[in-house]
């Protein structure tokens, strides 16, 4: 799902972002627009390059103020202010982890939304990596991360929502599992990131469904994985192992997946990490048909319903991590 435009009172078009991307800024890097009400367009609340202090921030927040409106035009400014901030967010060690783990989220899912709604793939692919690199930065030595990640991390139905977390979380798993090597984990969050790029070609209407859909229907969302495997599959720049990633992250090791259904061994390790905390986070996040699930409850599927079709050491391996954040939260 691409990121929605929202239309103002003569015509002008406005991109949402969330107001925690701007927590970081002395002075705007765009003009700020909020909407003073659901159903009003949005208004001009403070012009570029003017200061924008930490305690009119906190009054924003206060007023319960998460999202504000760029003008399409400036649309690229704002990338730039994000690619340009990120690095220092990320190394700053005085900053809480939280702290700089929201700021990623945030900053990497507005430019997934801008990516992902260009249809450029080079720029896609230059992004993701750009995104992937800053999530091994912070969190590949980070030993108590999977409890900070869970706090903040947002669960929306937007691809782009969808397409970081799981990226995270596959990340998680892979260090949960062994792998260190932050060249390995690279290539393994960006592909998460790029796993469902296939659904951009899929109807906005079938996507936000909140009815059963019908057989035909289903066929066209089970057309996703092929479709971004066919859109990277001649880049270079890609393993096989990621595009296995994205081609595979739906196939179940009973056969019973798709796009092609094959099993076992058949499915990339990479393939088989993916589809356990893709089917988490798909079951902990709000959907266009029902309420996210708790965390507990999402385990307990991945057992009761996955117990054959997933890899049992991944589901274990994760069902542990999830399971230690919970214990140390209560």
């Amino acid at each position: 799902m691409t990121v929605v435009a929202k239309q103002a009172g003569g015509g002008a078009v406005f991109l949402p972002v969330p107001l925690a991307t701007l927590t970081v800024c002395s002075s705007l890097p765009v003009d700020m627009y909020l909407r003073p009400s659901e159903e009003a367009p949005p208004i001009l609340y403070r012009e570029r390059k003017l200061e924008f202090p930490a305690e009119e921030m906190a009054r924003l927040i206060q007023r319960g103020v998460e999202t504000i409106y760029v003008p399409s035009g400036q649309v690229d400014d704002y990338q730039d202010y994000l690619q340009e901030k990120l690095p220092d967010i990320v190394l700053d060690q005085n900053l809480p982890m939280q702290q700089r783990l929201q700021f990623l989220g945030e900053a990497g899912r507005s430019m997934l939304g801008v990516v992902f709604k260009s249809g450029s793939i080079e720029r896609m692919v230059g992004t993701v990596g750009d995104i992937s690199g800053h999530m091994v930065q912070l969190m590949s030595h980070n030993h108590l991360i999977a409890g900070d990640l869970l706090d903040v991390l947002r669960h929306d139905y937007h691809t782009f929502t969808h397409s970081y977390n799981v990226a995270s979380y596959v990340m998680l798993l892979a260090k949960g599992l062994g792998i260190s090597d932050a060249d390995e984990l690279q290539a393994i969050s960006m592909a998460g990131l790029l796993h469902d790029l296939g659904k951009l070609r899929i109807p906005l209407a079938i996507l936000n469904k909140k009815s059963r859909l019908t057989d035909a229907e289903w066929d066209v969302i089970k057309q996703h994985p092929h479709d971004g495997f066919v859109e990277l599959s001649p880049r270079k720049d890609l393993s096989r192992a990621q595009l296995m990633m994205i081609y595979q992250h739906h196939e179940k090791l009973d056969g019973s997946g798709y796009p092609t259904g094959v099993g076992g061994d058949e499915i990339h390790p990479y393939a088989r990490a993916c589809a356990v905390v893709d089917i988490f986070e798909a079951l902990t996040s709000y959907r266009p048909y029902r309420s996210k699930l708790p965390a507990a409850k999402a385990l307990s599927i991945l057992d009761a319903e996955f117990g054959d079709k997933l890899d049992g050491e991944m589901v274990r391996c994760w069902k542990s991590m999830v399971s230690r954040v919970r214990a140390r939260s209560r």
